[in-house]
């Protein structure tokens, strides 16, 4: 019971802050027609602003885990795998294929990631979680154009490719904080500051926007497909993965990250991608409301656990 009560005091801010999200939403006070900006500022502004931060903070020989880099590469790309196979002998209508198989694997990584590890450990100790959103986050996007081309019968385009990932906000953010840190050049007080003061405003502000975000109308007429993505998504991925991060030795602020990576609600992006790239937006948007919402419950579960068995 003490873990559980812990637990709960030290995730209560997101809640809190998804609540209010929530209500600010219902209330119409964020009204529908600006949450995509918004969701855009967050991740573009504020996640990469927080990130450059946190590494710029970093003892970057402390926080690269190479390890811990293979092991989360090579699982995306073993779960995208099998996700694509899955879902293309599985789901006849390529638009609903394509979304569901990028459910195996792409989660909200890039802002859970730095939220549930500055909540759990505190802000001086997310260095390892940011070099995995670095890393893990521009392949997902990666991925998720790899498969719409693939489902729509479409060559992907390399060099569009590989130019979407260098201009990723995320790459960029880490890519200066590596090079401050690297070179030992400091930040001038009279930058930095503000920096940080966008970084402490990122985790309440990320998090009232997704619960603003939040709807669940129309779930009836997919709720096989939304039930089969949460299942997968939130339980089957998580319990497979997390016991085997256990097994390779992994504790702490990575082991959490990882829970994360592998255990949390679809990625926020996808919806908007689905629709840019042939697949079906709508039942995008839906399985994130479902995962976002059901993640509280399960993420929280996992940790209790994790916490009561020792791992961090």
């Amino acid at each position: 019971m003490a873990v559980l009560l812990e637990t709960l005091e030290s995730l209560f801010p997101l809640y809190f802050f998804i609540l209010a999200g929530a209500l600010l939403g219902k209330t119409k006070i964020i009204p529908k027609s600006i949450e995509q900006p918004l969701n855009r500022i967050v991740f573009v502004v504020f996640i990469s602003v927080s990130l450059f931060v946190s590494v710029y903070n970093t003892n970057l020989a402390e926080a690269i885990d190479l390890k811990a880099i293979l092991f989360s590469v090579v699982c995306v790309l073993v779960l995208a795998g099998v996700g694509v196979i899955v879902a293309a002998k599985k789901i006849p209508s390529r638009p609903v294929a394509s979304v569901v198989a990028q459910c195996a694997y792409r989660t909200n990584f890039g802002l859970l990631g730095i939220i549930y590890g500055t909540l759990l450990f505190g802000a001086d100790k997310i260095g390892p979680a940011s070099i995995l959103i670095a890393v893990v986050v521009p392949l997902f996007n990666i991925l998720s154009v790899i498969i719409f081309e693939m489902m729509k019968g479409t060559k992907p385009n390399v060099g569009s490719i590989l130019l979407s990932v260098l201009k990723n906000p995320i790459v960029i953010a880490v890519s200066f904080a590596m090079f401050f840190q690297l070179t030992r050049v400091p930040l001038p007080d009279i930058l930095y500051r503000p920096l940080e003061q966008i970084s402490e405003a990122a985790k309440p502000l990320s998090l009232i926007v997704a619960g603003s975000s939040l709807t669940f109308l129309g779930l009836k007429a997919n709720k096989l497909w939304i039930s089969i993505a949460t299942t997968v998504r939130l339980l089957i991925v998580p319990i497979l993965l997390v016991p085997l991060a256990i097994l390779f030795g992994f504790r702490d602020i990575t082991l959490i990250s990882l829970l994360v990576a592998f255990g949390g609600p679809v990625a926020t992006p996808l919806p908007a991608m689905a629709f840019e790239l042939g697949g079906d937006g709508e039942l995008a948007a839906q399985i994130v409301a479902v995962t976002s919402f059901v993640s509280l419950f399960t993420l929280h579960i996992f940790i209790v656990v994790l916490r009561s068995f020792g791992f961090w």
